[in-house]
C-alpha cells in the first residue's frame, strides 16, 4: 500500500506543529532533525524491503515498487540539499565580522 507523502509528512511532523497537544511545543531542533533523519531511514528501508519481496516473487507490483524507490531517492536527495544548506549557513556565520 503506498501512503502519500504529505499524509506521512502530516503524521509523523504534525505532533511538533506549534499548537500542538503535550510536550512537543519544546522540540529542540536536534529532536526535529533526528525525527526527519528516522523519517528517511524508514522511507529508505521501505523501498528496500519492497524491492526484496519484488526480487523474490512476492505480492508486489512493479508500480509499488518504482513510487517506494522514487520516495526514498526524493527523500535521500532532499535531505543531501539540506545538509549542504545547513553547511552553507554555518560557514556563512562562522565567516561574519563582528
Amino acid at each position: 500500500m503506498i501512503v502519500p507523502v504529505s499524509t506521512t509528512l502530516t503524521t509523523s511532523l504534525g505532533s511538533a506543529a506549534p499548537g500542538a497537544s503535550g510536550s512537543s511545543g519544546n522540540m529542540s531542533f536536534s529532536d526535529y532533525l533526528g525525527r526527519a533523519l528516522d523519517e528517511v531511514s524508514q522511507v529508505a528501508n521501505r523501498a528496500d524491503n519492497l524491492a526484496v519481496a519484488y526480487a523474490s516473487g512476492g505480492p508486489v507490483s512493479t508500480a509499488d515498487l518504482m513510487i517506494a524507490e522514487t520516495q526514498a531517492s526524493l527523500a535521500v536527495d532532499l535531505l543531501s540539499q539540506t545538509a549542504t544548506r545547513v553547511q552553507q549557513a554555518y560557514s556563512t556565520l562562522m565567516n561574519m565580522q563582528i
